[in-house]
Order: C-alpha cells, then sequence, then structure tokens
C-alpha cells in the first residue's frame, strides 16, 4: 500500500475466488483486465459489483449492490460493519500488520444499518451477503475505478476499500489485493516507466 498502482499483477485475478468490482465499467475501459476476471467466475469465483450504473460485468455478479451516487463510501463502511459484527475479521493478522483496529471498531459501531439502508438505497441483505462472500474468503481481490464517486469523495473511498483488505489480511499474497484502474489507456504502465516528471522508474522519486 501507498503507491500509485496495484498490489498484485492483474492476471492473479484469475486465481482470486472473490473479486469486488467497486465503480467501475473496466470492460469497456481497460477491456483486458476483464480476461482474467471472467475466467474466474467461469471457474466458479464469486464477483460483487458495487456500482449504481448497470455495466456489463452486472450480468456475471452473484452481488450487485446500486448504491445511489455519492453514497459508495456508506456503503463500504457498512459492509466493514458486517464484517466485524459476523466475526470475519482476522484479529491475528490485524494484530501483525495493522494499527488502528480498535478506533475503526468505535468508528463502525456509530453507524446506524437503517440510517446506511434509507440513505443509500441498498437493502441490508445485500449489505450483510456481501460481507460473508468477502469475509470469508482467503483470496479475495478489489478492482475500483471510482468512475461515479465525486471527487471530493474519492479519497476516503479509497481509504474504506484499504480498509476492507485489511481488515480481512486479503493483502500480501497472490490472487488477492487492490487493484486500482486508472482512467486512461496505459497510464499505470507510463507511472510504472517513470514517464512522469516526479518519479524515476519503480516509483523512486527524482530528489531521492
Amino acid at each position: 500500500l501507498g503507491y500509485r498502482a496495484g498490489t498484485n499483477p492483474i492476471w492473479d485475478l484469475e486465481g482470486s475466488k472473490v473479486i469486488l468490482a467497486f465503480s467501475t465499467n473496466l470492460t469497456e475501459e481497460q477491456n483486458v483486465i476483464g480476461v482474467p476476471i471472467k475466467k474466474a467466475v467461469k471457474s466458479g469465483s464469486k464477483l460483487i459489483v458495487i456500482d449504481p450504473r448497470e455495466v456489463e460485468l452486472t450480468r456475471y455478479a452473484d452481488v450487485w449492490l446500486r448504491p445511489k451516487p455519492g453514497t459508495e463510501n456508506l456503503v463500504l463502511a457498512a459492509i466493514m460493519k458486517q464484517i466485524v459484527i459476523q466475526g470475519f475479521e482476522r484479529r491475528e493478522w490485524i494484530n501483525d500488520n495493522c494499527d488502528g483496529l480498535e478506533g475503526l471498531r468505535k468508528k463502525l459501531e456509530a453507524l446506524d444499518f437503517q440510517d446506511v439502508v434509507q440513505e443509500t438505497g441498498v437493502p441490508l441483505e445485500l449489505i450483510e451477503n456481501t460481507a460473508r462472500i468477502y469475509g470469508l474468503s482467503d483470496l479475495a481481490s478489489i478492482v475500483y475505478g471510482l468512475d461515479t464517486i465525486p471527487k471530493e469523495l474519492r479519497e476516503e473511498c479509497v481509504y474504506s476499500l484499504a480498509g476492507l483488505a485489511l481488515l480481512t489480511g486479503n493483502l500480501g499474497r497472490p490472487s488477492s489485493g487492490i487493484y486500482p484502474m486508472l482512467r486512461r489507456a496505459n497510464e499505470q504502465g507510463a507511472w510504472d516507466v517513470g514517464c512522469v516528471p516526479s518519479l524515476l522508474p519503480g516509483y523512486n522519486p527524482v530528489t531521492d
């Protein structure tokens, strides 16, 4: 975490048992990444889509959550709370790798599910089911694009997605992790090879 890049190679997605696609129309904008996702689903992996739009991936989804635009981060918080309630957090992994769990738990305690349902338009049973599918998997991946997220809320959503992966220990192994879908073709590759003013290849700052 902390780099403007995915935590794993995209072909790791083919081995993921659960894939959560968040606010991304990737089969239109990054269609190569759709290949390992569709292969994974064909092999029995679960697909969760969180997007107010009907994108192609919704046809393959086991669960499709359609929050009202601007309430996506509230849905992510509710999923995390359900993961804690249902006991899917990886406590031992968290203790070895993370800080701030108790602070997160206190914030989540203040979240009222009925308020979430009313504000987001997402039924509670879909939130519970999403938490169960993602939380039970030890090889879960998150693919996000932030296509529908207002600019002022994007950073919060990225932190919540990272929190979701950390809460369940889905980082640091093949076929897990977080995959940002940048908006323009080959933008990720340009960053990787250092074609930006402030970085050398490998994300090393030119000032180092």
